[in-house]
């Protein structure tokens, strides 16, 4: 029983963390023009990076100011400027228009947003340490890669410019371009396209293999593609660079219990832990090292602590299902995957958790039910489905083969 509750829970984990929502309200649209003038040190591809990023802020400055004026986020107790560092994680900006003529870039773009929708998920995403963190730190490194940026004009113009100067003009270019990337890349995760985001994190890589974000989020679409080793390589890059961030060691963790190495499971997720005792993922997935083990007393301790720390996060759940149906808790374990599936109505893995517990437990009927939801939002489940052991008692059913060809 351990293996396969291993086995079936995949990426869960990961991908609770970015869960869109959907609804269909008025949406409030925000247009903003942006001309950037090319110094000698630009080309078309550096001024486009550039003016985008400005454009960006210039539209997420609007939106952080209307949100913090007009909604329920004033009663968050959050800053404006968090406001508007938030909103840059659920909100995508638009191009109407882009010139080039050789010296300046020009830009008209707008965000357009459903100001309820948003401010739910400003509200969830504030507790979304991962994402704080991150967002956080790319743009302290972007900020200074533009200051870094206007300090090279700056010389160029005065003629105190060195042919060292370029070099460095690039390199801050690339920071900010490699933002742009990620970014692309989380939006096309949060949709579970996660080839086409494994792409756009191949691109921020290549960009900037400084930026240490853009190895931990391409490890995550290699994880959530079933490439766990070819994303132990990327989690190890990103340590080498930083190896303060208790991210890598969570995602790294838990891609070890994937393919059952436990004990080294185990060490990355009690250095995450010793790094930052805050985060409610570490004490999920060290409950799944323990279940690993067949330590199922210990996981539910950790299961726990963690719903506590973290009610609206449905992997909390999602795993301890997995724990109370190992322990013969059949009751709680329902109770657990219903809690999960109300917090991710629409998660195809959320059905697919499921989906595996009904098939283990011989009910045909709901197993194929929440496997056909599962699999109209996330394609790639049916190739999965008819390899993955959980399934196995219905392999050869008809009504199962007829949702997976």
């Amino acid at each position: 029983m351990k293996s396969i509750i291993m086995r079936i829970t995949l990426i869960s984990l990961l991908i609770v963390l970015f869960i869109p929502h959907n609804a269909f309200a008025e949406l409030k649209t925000f247009i903003k023009e942006y001309s950037y003038q090319a110094s000698d040190f630009d080309s078309k591809m550096s001024s486009r990076t550039i003016a985008l990023e400005q454009i960006k802020r210039l539209l997420l400055e609007e939106v952080g100011t209307y949100l913090t004026s007009e909604t329920d986020v004033k009663d968050f107790q959050l800053t404006k400027d968090k406001v508007t560092t938030l909103s840059a994680g659920v909100v995508q900006t638009e191009i109407l228009n882009e010139i080039w003529d050789g010296k300046t870039y020009y830009l008209k773009a707008k965000v357009s947003i459903n100001p309820q929708e948003v401010t739910k998920l400003i509200a969830e995403r504030r507790y979304n340490s991962q994402k704080n963190q991150e967002l956080e730190e790319t743009n302290r490194k972007v900020d200074e890669a533009l200051k870094k940026i206007k300090q090279l004009q700056d010389e160029l113009a005065t003629g105190r410019s060195s042919e060292n100067n370029q070099n460095e003009y690039s390199k801050a270019v690339a920071q900010v371009k490699a933002k742009e990337s990620i970014e692309k890349g989380v939006a096309l995760m949060n949709v579970e396209n996660y080839e086409s985001a494994l792409s756009a994190f191949n691109n921020a890589v290549e960009i900037d293999p400084t930026n240490s974000w853009a190895y931990i989020n391409k490890g995550w679409a290699l994880i959530a593609l079933g490439n766990y080793y070819q994303a132990l390589d990327m989690l190890n890059r990103a340590s080498d660079i930083d190896p303060q961030n208790p991210w890598i060691y969570i995602h790294r963790g838990s891609t070890h219990i994937i393919l059952e190495n436990y004990q080294q499971g185990l060490i990355d997720e009690e250095k995450a832990i010793s790094l930052d005792a805050t985060i409610s993922l570490a004490y999920i997935d060290r409950g799944w090292a323990y279940s690993g083990f067949g330590n199922f007393r210990q996981a539910l301790e950790d299961m726990n602590k963690a719903a506590q720390m973290d009610p609206n996060n449905p992997a909390v759940y999602m795993m301890r299902a997995w724990v109370h149906n190992a322990l013969g808790n059949k009751r709680q374990a329902l109770d657990d995957f219903d809690k999960s599936l109300n917090l991710a109505p629409n998660n195809s893995w959320t059905l697919w958790n499921i989906a595996a517990y009904y098939a283990l437990n011989s009910e045909k009927e709901k197993s194929i039910l929440a496997l056909g939801k599962a699999i109209r939002t996330n394609g790639t489940l049916k190739k999965l489905a008819k390899t993955n052991k959980s399934f196995q008692s219905l392999w050869n059913d008809v009504d199962f083969r007829k949702l997976v060809e």
